[in-house]
Parts: C-alpha cells; structure tokens; sequence
C-alpha cells in the first residue's frame, strides 16, 4: 500500500514499483495507490484508518505523520518511510523552492522517526531535477527512479 499522487495519464511509481517487483521476483507484487492529489498527512490521517484495516504547516504535518504510523502499526503493517526531495520550479511568483528549508527540516524529522520507530528510511533527496516535470509534479521517469528506490529498499529488509 502506497500513498503516491496520480499523474494525469494515470501512471505513478506505486504502479511502476508492483511492476518492478513482480518482475524481478517472478511473482505478482500488487500495490494499492491511496493518494489522491493534493493529500498531505492529515487528510491520509483522516480518510485511511479504515483503509488500513482492510488491505491485507510541519509541527501538523509531523503530528499527522505520527497518527498514520500509529495507525499504520496497530494495523500491523511495516512502514517505508521516505524523505522528500527538494522542489525546483521555473521561476513562477511563488517559486515552489522557497519550500526547501521546510522540506530540510521535515527530512530531518522523517530521519529521526525513522530511527526511533525502526522503519526502513528511502532517500528520494539526490532526485535528479530532470525526473521532474515542473519542480514538483514527477515525470515518468521520475516516477520509475523512485519505484526503484523503494523496489531496493524492500529487498534490502526483507
């Protein structure tokens, strides 16, 4: 199970990485998207608990995080919890980099949960800017780099 957004043509890394897995391990690996576009923490808090159940501003953004891990562990579910990279935008009023130091100190914070509640950490931050299509949204490229580090990070626990 995946919190991953939807690109508009439908393809995301949570399918990209069932596809990987299915075929390096000759076995078919589903993964099930639950992100909608535009969900943060709190709104994945809010919808998915049942969600959980039955598949077998930062100080907010981490006080959520720890509710779906919560969640996630009363489920009995393993959690791979991955860093975000930075934005890279074009220039626009609202550049989408001046996000970066936010995201440093989520990471930071993503790290040490990671640390305190033993879950398997997946650094996206070396993302290569050109896996994004505007700083932000991920190209299928992008969505295929990250399948991949997830691919690697869960046959590297198990």
């Amino acid at each position: 199970m995946t919190f991953g957004s939807r690109d508009p043509d439908g393809m995301s890394y949570p399918l990209f990485l069932g596809r990987r897995l299915s075929e390096r391990h000759q076995q078919t690996w589903v993964t099930v998207n639950l992100g909608i576009p535009e969900d943060g923490w709190a709104e994945i808090w809010r919808r998915n608990y049942r969600e959980l159940l039955s598949i077998p501003e930062a100080g907010e953004v981490l006080t959520a995080c720890h509710a779906v891990l919560d969640q996630c562990s009363a489920a009995g579910r393993f959690v791979y919890l991955a860093t975000l990279p930075s934005k890279r935008g074009f220039g626009t009023p609202r550049e989408p980099w001046a996000m970066n130091e936010t995201i440093d100190a989520l990471n930071q914070a993503y790290r040490q949960i990671a640390r305190d509640r033993g879950l398997c950490l997946v650094d996206l931050t070396d993302m290569p800017a050109e896996m994004m299509v505007d700083g932000i949204h991920l190209t299928q490229d992008g969505n295929r780099w990250v399948a991949e580090r997830f691919a690697s990070a869960i046959e590297a626990w198990r």
